[in-house]
């Protein structure tokens, strides 16, 4: 993988040093919630949401220790990892690439080709076809089931009373593996009141489906109270990266 070039976000030394400053203070505060929690920072991985950022930033993360990194689209996820760490290249990949956004169908097989996780996903529909891709690349596919807690579709998520028929149907496709749930707070909601919520149902779905016991919570702005209802996956981007660069 070559080294960071300059890029959209800035390059060269300076942006080297705000990945720095952003990363160590993203990390310190997962040690300080984890140590109030009673929990350990190796049950947690970060995963930093570079959807929007330069395939230099990503490079530069790697180069600082990332390797668990978010994209949302298809494409964008297709076109960095073919530069930073191709599918089918020799050797280990450098970064494990995890989609955080919400799977259009005709993108889900693309998706499940370029993956390494699956986030988002809330649609039975995209089951199969996420599947296919995972076979296509020669490897099974960890996955999120999304529930929704407020109900708002535009968000994202299944419904809470869809969420066994998703969970069984995850559960039991060659391909694909349950690895929990993943769920954003409500807008406007008590963020901690919310994970409360959401700890009880992935209880539930570990009790139903053994090993399924992931849960992936928190951004930049909650990740405090994330950790503190046991999620072990955050998705973290702007409080690593800055703020996005602006979109056309």
């Amino acid at each position: 993988m070559s080294g960071p070039e300059e890029g959209a976000s800035g390059g060269g030394a300076d942006r080297r040093a705000e990945l720095v400053q952003g990363l160590g203070r993203v990390r310190a505060r997962v040690a300080d919630a984890c140590a109030a929690a009673g929990r350990r920072t190796t049950e947690v991985t970060l995963v930093v949401v570079t959807k929007t950022y330069p395939a230099d930033d990503v490079a530069a993360l790697a180069a600082l220790g990332v390797r668990d990194v978010g994209e949302a689209r298809e494409q964008e996820l297709r076109d960095k990892r073919e530069r930073l760490d191709p599918v089918g290249g020799t050797g280990e990949p450098l970064l494990r690439w995890h989609v955080v956004g919400r799977l259009q169908r005709n993108k889900a097989r693309s998706v499940g080709r370029l993956a390494d996780v699956v986030h988002s996903v809330d649609d039975p529909r995209l089951v199969v076809p996420l599947a296919r891709g995972a076979a296509d690349a020669g490897r099974t596919l960890g996955c999120f089931a999304q529930v929704s807690l407020d109900g708002d579709p535009a968000r994202g998520g299944a419904p809470v009373d869809d969420l066994p028929a998703l969970c069984d149907l995850l559960a039991g496709t060659d391909g694909v593996r349950l690895l929990g749930l993943m769920a954003v707070a409500p807008l406007g909601a008590d963020p901690a009141s919310s994970f409360a919520r959401l700890a009880s149902l992935a209880a539930g779905v570990a009790a139903s489906y053994p090993g399924a016991d992931a849960l992936s919570a928190g951004m930049s702005g909650d990740l405090e109270q994330a950790l503190a209802h046991g999620a072990t996956h955050l998705r973290v981007g702007a409080a690593v990266l800055g703020p996005r660069p602006p979109t056309h």
